[in-house]
């Protein structure tokens, strides 16, 4: 006589095997999301769309503030500190929404400012000034 297919099979295999592939599912994802949940968070705004492209939102910010304050020191126009007109810029300029495509453009086309010894794409000045303006001032 065979035996039955459920008497071949152990249980505690079975379910040692399938919580070890629960736990590799709960490792896989926590290593995922891990960095987005722990990372820093910054209020909602309506430039999202262009401020979630920033790697480091908060050097765009140091470097938004510095060219800001260069334009006054300067009685510069640009950059405008007007978010509105930044965010305007970078999503109906070269690179129609994306900052990193506008910069490549600017590169080619020779659009570039100098702020503090820094030469930059104009574009990215603008994302920058965009993450300074949009952003709660300094505590």
């Amino acid at each position: 006589m065979t035996a039955s297919f459920r008497s071949r099979i152990a249980r505690r295999p079975v379910l040692a095997s399938l919580c070890a592939l629960f736990g590799l599912g709960v490792a896989g994802t926590a290593i995922y999301e891990g960095p987005r949940l722990l990372g820093r968070r910054y209020p909602r705004t309506k430039y999202d769309d262009l401020l979630d492209q920033l790697s480091d939102r908060e050097s765009a910010i140091k470097l938004g503030r510095i060219a800001l304050a260069q334009a006054e020191a300067y009685n510069d126009s640009w950059p405008s500190p007007d978010a509105g007109e930044a965010a305007r810029d970078l999503r109906d300029g070269p690179g129609k929404g994306s900052v990193a495509h506008a910069a490549q453009s600017d590169i080619v086309q020779g659009r570039l400012v100098e702020v503090q010894g820094w030469v930059l794409p104009v574009s990215e000045i603008s994302a920058a000034v965009l993450a300074a303006t949009a952003s709660p001032a300094p505590a």
